[in-house]
């Protein structure tokens, strides 16, 4: 059991151009310009089939790919294994998903071999009254679709840079802070610290804005309450301590949701995160790094 998607107002997808042809030629870096949604999360331009489509990406997920059967039918070079994948979103609700192979995609310029996806079960979790319109769910991209290749995600910039990572680990621009970071069935984690307790979180650009689980919170973290409406009976708090990254002050209203207790980390960085950081992760190398916007 592992989770796809924890977030505010979640919304994740992502499109992708037709199978490569065996004859083309792939490049070793991409830059794909970022547009933001009405959630807030990244999206890009993407050719499926010939034709244009807003994309989104989604870190949150562990798979690769998740596909409307819709689009399945129209790729080229998918297979079925025959398994199905249980999943949980943040109100703990069930899905499960057929899981297939596409021996080749091309995202770009760039080629992909043997990519596992999965049929989209729209699992978008919303929290409080404003509700996800799972119609805008197409598709969506995660971690898996970038095994052995270099990433660098800047939304100052809007724009995601992918790279094929090198078997030698290349130096960080001195700039860069390096970060220790975890693998988990809930995604890929970095240390987030108060004066109190350090925090474990995950990195999620499919999540609008970051989240505390409400029963991992340090007793000795100053909270401050706040008027959004998350359903009957539940208390909206905000953190309200000072939260250091790699030594650098990080600064957002972080709200308090209990989210399902199989969700083990302490929760999750959205895009309020992103805004305030450049992430680069080589996922062949196994090092990630973030630089402050305001130090580019």
């Amino acid at each position: 059991m592992h989770f796809k998607k924890l977030g505010l107002l979640l919304c994740a997808s992502i499109l992708f151009s037709a199978s490569a042809s065996a004859n083309t030629q792939s490049c070793e870096r991409l830059i794909l310009p970022i547009k933001f949604d009405s959630y807030g999360l990244p999206t890009v331009d993407l050719m499926l089939n010939g034709s244009s489509h807003p994309a989104l990406l989604d870190l949150g997920s562990l798979d690769a790919i998740h596909l409307p059967i819709a689009d399945i039918k129209k790729t080229p070079n998918v297979t079925y294994t025959g398994n199905t994948v249980k999943s949980s979103n943040v109100a703990g609700d069930i899905f499960e998903s057929n899981e297939f192979v596409v021996s080749s995609l091309k995202l770009g310029c760039m080629v992909f071999d043997d990519i596992t996806g999965l049929e989209l079960e729209p699992w978008g979790a919303s929290i409080g009254q404003d509700k996800i319109n799972d119609d805008t769910q197409q598709s969506v991209i995660g971690l898996g679709f970038f095994t052995g290749k270099k990433i660098s995600i800047n939304y100052q910039n809007k724009m995601l840079i992918v790279e094929i990572s090198m078997t030698k680990k290349t130096p960080s621009d001195h700039k860069y802070s390096e970060l220790a970071y975890k693998t988990s069935k809930e995604g890929i984690s970095i240390k987030v610290s108060s004066d109190n307790a350090d925090y474990q979180m995950i990195l999620d650009t499919g999540a609008s804005s970051s989240i505390f689980s409400a029963s991992k919170v340090s007793p000795k973290d100053s909270l401050m309450t706040c008027n959004y409406d998350l359903g009957p009976n539940m208390k909206c708090q905000l953190f309200n301590s000072p939260l250091k990254i790699a030594g650098v002050d990080f600064t957002s209203n972080i709200l308090l949701y209990p989210i399902d207790q199989r969700f083990k980390l302490d929760g999750l960085l959205g895009t309020d995160f992103f805004k305030r950081f450049v992430v680069n992760i080589d996922f062949l190398n196994k090092t990630l790094s973030i630089l402050p916007v305001d130090l580019k």
